[in-house]
């Protein structure tokens, strides 16, 4: 029996590994990344081979995973591409910290981990027969068992708090915009703590064990007893939560909800100029950012670019509408595919846009949507001058696609994986970015025309709001 959980000991105690995921030889975080890479080709099979190992060993763990695992592998091995990546590295304690908080809604335990290490250490090793040696296990074991130590204490410190491991909610309210996006509500009848800007992980009722990052686009007062949570959901093709709701939700359905998390926040009070760029269902987290810009007193000058495939993808239009309407000084621009045009001709446009702005200095830009874009659009505000701890943005996801070449045989067997989003690495500006200056005392809105509230949609769509 290849079970060797003993080796891992018992629940990992809290911190006594030293820096997050680093162990306490100062070489470890080196030894470990070179042997992932080695294996980075073959993720596919090193994660189906850990789950059949902690399977085999630990069958009373198979029910905290769902039942169809196709797509877990991939996250898994991103997930450890991540950690791995940022060990020894600030932040990553904090992290882990959140990793575990957020793993008591799988209902994780402290000891569920040492079994986990056994089975990643038996499934790394079987992968890596021509290079595994004493020292690189000893150094997997050192790094799992600090990497464990953290996520624990993280669990610990919520449970300790007070904090549920899960919210349970109820829909309210569902509506599909075209084929593409659902925009429901949901109320939860305990107080949920979050900020603009952060998401949340959601289960529907009918697909037990899977759970998907989405962006709250707000939060509302029921009454004296319920909030009420609105997701935005693009439909992703193939997609096992998506679909369900986009196609089957309906009110009355139950989900549950993971803690909300992110720090990609709307910028700190005093910045004097904000544009805020969404790509798709990005309008979601940059709704309430917005909404949290235009209450502050003196509220920041504002700009919106909001990209879609089309013009009938922009499914939430009347509420930006009705903002226009009522703060006619608001600059607006949205972006979409027109007839006859090609499919990323939408983001040129945006790109040609931003190319012509010359008022960088002192701006902020929040950024949010598909991981293609954000890069893209990222390197050409980079460009433009904008400092890189001016923007708050999505980073790509951990790239577990980097696999380096690999032959067709491999490729048939272990396909490339999908891109999506990870919106728990989203990032705010640079802690040591220099802070903006405060902003100018008020004086008249921006020398904007007004237009006519009736022709305000068509004056937005595709072009400008103020030019």
């Amino acid at each position: 029996m290849d079970d060797d959980s003993a080796v891992f000991g018992g629940p990992p105690g809290d911190g006594a590994e030293g820096p997050a995921g680093g162990g306490k030889d100062p070489d470890d975080a080196d030894m470990v990344r070179a042997s992932l890479e080695r294996v980075r080709r073959r993720g596919g099979h090193v994660v189906r081979y850990f789950f059949a190992h902690l399977f085999r060993h630990h069958p009373h763990l198979r029910p905290l995973f769902p039942a169809l695992m196709d797509d877990q592998y991939e996250r898994l091995f991103t997930a450890l591409v991540g950690v791995v990546e940022q060990l020894n590295r600030p932040g990553l304690a904090a992290r882990l910290e959140r990793l575990g908080r957020d793993h008591r809604k799988f209902g994780v335990v402290d000891a569920d981990y040492p079994a986990v290490g056994a089975s990643l250490v038996a499934a790394l090793r079987r992968h890596s027969p021509a290079t595994w040696d004493e020292r690189t296990e000893a150094a997997w074991r050192r790094t799992y068992r600090s990497i464990a130590a953290h996520m624990t204490a993280g669990a610990r410190r919520a449970t300790a708090a007070g904090e549920p491991a899960c919210w349970e909610a109820r829909v309210v309210s569902h509506r599909l915009y075209g084929d593409h996006t659902a925009v429901l509500r949901a109320a939860v009848p305990t107080p949920y703590p979050w900020l603009p800007g952060q998401y949340a992980t959601v289960e529907h009722q009918d697909l037990p064990g899977v759970w998907r990052p989405y962006s709250l686009a707000g939060v509302a007062a029921a009454d004296e007893r319920e909030r009420v949570l609105e997701f935005h959901v693009g439909r992703v093709p193939g997609g096992l939560l998506s679909g369900v709701l986009c196609d089957a939700t309906r009110p009355g359905h139950r989900l549950r909800l993971g803690p909300a998390s992110g720090s990609a926040l709307a910028p700190p009070p005093g910045t004097p100029g904000v544009t805020l760029i969404a790509g798709g269902t990005g309008w979601a987290p940059v709704k309430p950012v917005l909404d949290e810009l235009l209450r502050r007193r003196p509220a920041p000058r504002v700009r919106v670019d909001a990209v879609a495939r089309g013009e009938a993808h922009f499914y939430d239009g009347a509420f930006l509408d009705g903002l226009l309407r009522d703060r006619p000084w608001l600059s607006a621009y949205w972006w979409y595919q027109e007839q006859g045009e090609g499919l990323i001709r939408a983001a040129e446009r945006l790109h040609e846009h931003l190319r012509r702005r010359r008022d960088w200095a002192g701006e902020s830009v929040y950024l949010c949507g598909p991981a293609g874009f954000v890069q893209e659009t990222a390197e050409l505000l980079f460009s433009c001058g904008l400092p890189p701890g001016a923007l708050i943005r999505d980073p790509l996801p951990a790239s577990a696609a980097r696999r380096g070449h690999v032959s067709h045989a491999e490729a048939f067997l272990d396909p490339p994986p999908v891109h999506w989003i990870d919106p728990d690495a989203r990032i705010g500006p640079s802690a040591d970015a220099p802070a903006a200056p405060p902003a100018a005392p008020p004086t008249a809105p921006p020398a904007v025309a007004p237009i006519p509230a009736a022709t305000a949609a068509a004056a937005v769509r595709g072009r400008t709001r103020a030019s």
